[in-house]
């Protein structure tokens, strides 16, 4: 159907050259936004395209999810507890969303208050999907050229056993060429099956972690006026380390990983919770005194996801 503004529009003007451009042309070249040499016959073919999809957002969903709630108009899963809590709780981790609310509190309460937190929820469910993706495209290959990361550089597995199992050494050994890069000589057959693999590297990465992290703490605890009793190496998904009064020390062999400035961090942190068993302005200020830019270290860590072994 013609608009009733189309009747104003004269069926042909000139082009410039001595020829004429038809009404319907002229109408598309009208509607179009000039862009440099783009012809008239594009500017039609791409009137006519349709539209790009929309790219749904990539928001982790809870695996024991038993509710659903539309937030910014996408669906989200996530599981509802009930607890004595007094009031309404958002939690987003690495699995989904989940919500704990009283026992009292009914659906419609808690759909209020998830609409009222969309943006923040939104805005954690996409960070933890990113990180989601982020780990998928680190994993690890658990086989003969796989490669992860040691000590903030990337590693290459080489498997150095024959396939009659006659092994060119008995211990995984490190190598590092002359350009830089390093692999991790297992002795292994090619095709060894990938649960081989990692136990074997894991077990050489506990070794290193054990010895890496003591040479550091022996290095900076002098310098920070404390002293500690045992080291614990420790395989928690979310804790980097802790220490107790008793000057033990636990670190995530995971650690390993990272770059060894942003181990002396956690290092340098957990050491610093023998003077300040707390993060109170004094511990931060212990930090700072060895490592001034400690913050961009401890984003870091916020921000490199890590490989999960499996």
């Amino acid at each position: 159907m013609q608009s009733s503004w189309q009747w104003l529009v004269p069926p042909a003007v000139g082009d410039g050259a001595g020829g004429l451009i038809p009404r319907k042309q002229l109408l598309l070249f009208a509607s179009a936004p000039y862009s440099g040499e783009t012809s008239l016959a594009q500017q039609e073919q791409d009137s006519v395209r349709p539209p790009e999809p929309e790219v749904s957002p990539v928001w982790p969903s809870h695996p024991d999810a038993n509710q659903m709630a539309r937030l910014d108009g996408v669906p989200v899963t996530y599981l509802l507890q009930r607890s004595r809590r007094r009031s309404i709780g958002f939690a987003v981790r690495a699995e989904g969303l989940v919500v704990t609310a009283p026992q009292w509190v009914g659906m419609r309460e808690i759909e209020q208050a998830l609409q009222s937190k969309a943006g923040w929820l939104t805005r954690k469910l996409g960070e933890a999907g990113q990180r989601q993706l982020s780990r998928q495209a680190a994993r690890i290959d658990w086989a003969h050229g796989g490669r992860l990361d040691f000590l903030g550089q990337a590693m290459t597995l080489e498997l150095s056993g024959n396939e009659e199992g006659m092994l060119g050494a008995r211990h995984a050994r490190r190598e590092q060429s002359a350009d830089g890069s390093q692999s991790l000589c297992l002795p292994l057959g090619k095709q060894a099956p990938a649960v081989q693999v990692r136990a074997a590297v894991q077990a050489w990465m506990l070794r290193e972690a054990r010895n890496h992290f003591t040479a550091r703490l022996q290095h900076h605890a002098p310098l920070m006026g404390v002293q500690w009793r045992a080291l614990r190496l420790t395989s928690a998904r979310t804790r980097w380390g802790s220490a107790n009064t008793d000057g033990v020390i636990r670190l995530n062999w995971r650690l390993m990983h990272h770059g060894t400035d942003v181990i002396d961090y956690v290092v340098v942190h957990e050491l610093a919770h023998l003077r300040h068993m707390d993060h109170s302005p004094r511990f931060w200020a212990v930090v700072a005194d060895v490592l001034p830019h400690w913050k961009q270290l401890r984003q870091v860590l916020k921000d490199k996801p890590l490989p999960a072994w499996e």
